[in-house]
């Protein structure tokens, strides 16, 4: 039997927690089908003697969500090995989007993980409104890692309740409207819900971003709707 590729003689890491070994790998197609001593040859080889063999890397908190669209390769993280990676961090998320709050969206992401504005809003092409729509934006930009995101707090809160996002608490009537954004969402592939409870995450006019001092009942709604839709993850960065 050939395989497509063998990676041989590297030191393996294969992330069980094992002690670290001597062996090759074999893949067909996209699937590692061999792990240890391959004795087939590959229509393509790589001698990995003296290099450490692992399986991809997972970048669990990233703030890529404008960039994976005009980088698909997602640099510098594939040259590190990763090949997974998380959006939506820090409940800062450029979906669901109204088309007059996408300037807001972007000017919150300068100022929280210092990525221009100018950068996001002229590589973005803003032609989505719910998450779901979102995700298949980044889908068409055919990126080289496999992506997985949250939906923000504060895109929610901006969605149902303007510019009231900010500082305001929301009536019970917006809590519902915003479970339902989310409950959307997470149904469209998001893996869960991100918030932030640090004061240090601003927006251009120097306040908190929206959702820092939302109240309990608004967040544990928000959870409830993970929960009912399977679990996944419910972030808070403190």
């Amino acid at each position: 039997m050939t395989h497509d590729l063998v990676i041989r003689g590297g030191t393996i890491v294969d992330g069980t927690g094992a002690a670290p070994y001597d062996g090759d790998v074999a893949i067909d197609g996209t699937e590692i089908v061999a792990v240890g001593n391959v004795s087939s040859n590959g229509k393509r080889e790589i001698d990995a003697t003296g290099h450490i063999v692992t399986p991809g890397f997972i970048d669990g908190h990233t703030h890529l969500d404008a960039q994976i669209a005009w980088d698909p390769m997602v640099t510098p993280s594939t040259q590190h090995g990763v090949t997974t990676v998380l959006l939506g961090n820090c409940g800062v998320t450029f979906a669901p989007c109204k088309p007059e709050h996408r300037e807001k969206l972007a000017g919150m992401m300068e100022t929280v993980e210092d990525i221009p504005k100018h950068a996001i809003m002229s590589g973005l092409s803003w032609d989505w409104d719910q998450y779901g729509d979102y995700l298949d934006y980044i889908e068409k930009s055919k990126p080289a890692v496999n992506v997985v995101g949250l939906v923000g707090h504060c895109a929610i809160r901006y969605y149902v309740m303007g510019d009231r996002a900010v500082d305001e608490l929301a009536s019970d009537e917006e809590i519902e409207q915003m479970a339902q954004l989310v409950d959307n969402a997470v149904k469209a592939g998001a893996i869960g819900f991100s918030t932030s409870r640090v004061e240090g995450h601003r927006i251009p006019d120097g306040r908190p971003v929206p959702g820092t001092f939302s109240s309990e009942e608004e967040l544990c709604r928000f959870a409830e709707i993970v929960r009912d839709n399977g679990g996944g993850l419910m972030q808070t960065v403190l």
